[in-house]
């Protein structure tokens, strides 16, 4: 199952990506994620549909520092052809 998510709110310069990723591996997660230039982030994530529910809730709360205020959702059937990793873009 395929999650692409941009999330709004207080997301960038707050170690948000990083608290992602940390997620992302606990979850056996594959994918990305980007700061986007509009001030969001984007999280493309590969995974069983139960693990990204998961995970889209921790996404919704996130870190500490951060404040998320939406999160746009688009899920699908796509499958992953990435690296079998979980990776931060800069």
């Amino acid at each position: 199952m395929h999650l692409k998510a941009k999330i709004t709110g207080r997301v960038q310069m707050v170690r948000y990506r990083l608290f992602v990723k940390k997620n992302a591996d606990k979850l056996y997660i594959l994918g990305s994620v980007q700061n986007l230039p509009d001030g969001r982030v984007l999280v493309d994530a590969y995974g069983e549909k139960f693990n990204l529910v998961d995970f889209l809730g921790i996404l919704n709360k996130g870190s500490f520092l951060s404040r998320v205020d939406d999160i746009e959702q688009i899920w699908d059937n796509m499958e992953y052809e990435g690296e079998k990793e979980f990776k931060i873009i800069r």
